[in-house]
């Protein structure tokens, strides 16, 4: 089965010029229609823009103030961890429980 194509028909009309009248009136209502789009997108990328950073700080400022909220006291457990392993640490340790128990002893008597 063989298409019948019609030789030059549907290409003609495609190559087929448009009168100068209409091309000039169009050129020149794109022009305008770029130069308003111009402005008005330059606005709209800056407010983008920064509703975008807005919104970036809030949750970054949300997620570390949950952080906070939930880790430890930090330097104080820190130096427990350290003391713990020292040796002589341990035993001034020592030496103050005792002391305060010995301290708490004379009051309850």
């Amino acid at each position: 089965m063989s298409a019948n194509i019609a030789p030059g028909n549907s290409f003609n009309e495609l190559t087929r010029g448009e009168p100068e009248g209409a091309k000039t009136q169009t050129a020149s209502t794109e022009a305008t229609r770029q130069s308003g789009s111009t402005s008005n997108s330059k606005s709209l990328l800056l407010a983008g823009g920064l509703a975008a950073v807005v919104l970036l700080g809030g949750i970054a400022f949300a997620i570390v103030r949950d952080a906070r909220s939930v880790a430890p006291a930090g330097d104080a457990q820190l130096s427990e961890a350290r003391s713990r392993s020292d040796s002589a640490a341990r035993v001034r340790r020592r030496r103050a429980q005792a002391k305060a128990a010995r301290q708490q002893r004379k009051r309850n008597r």
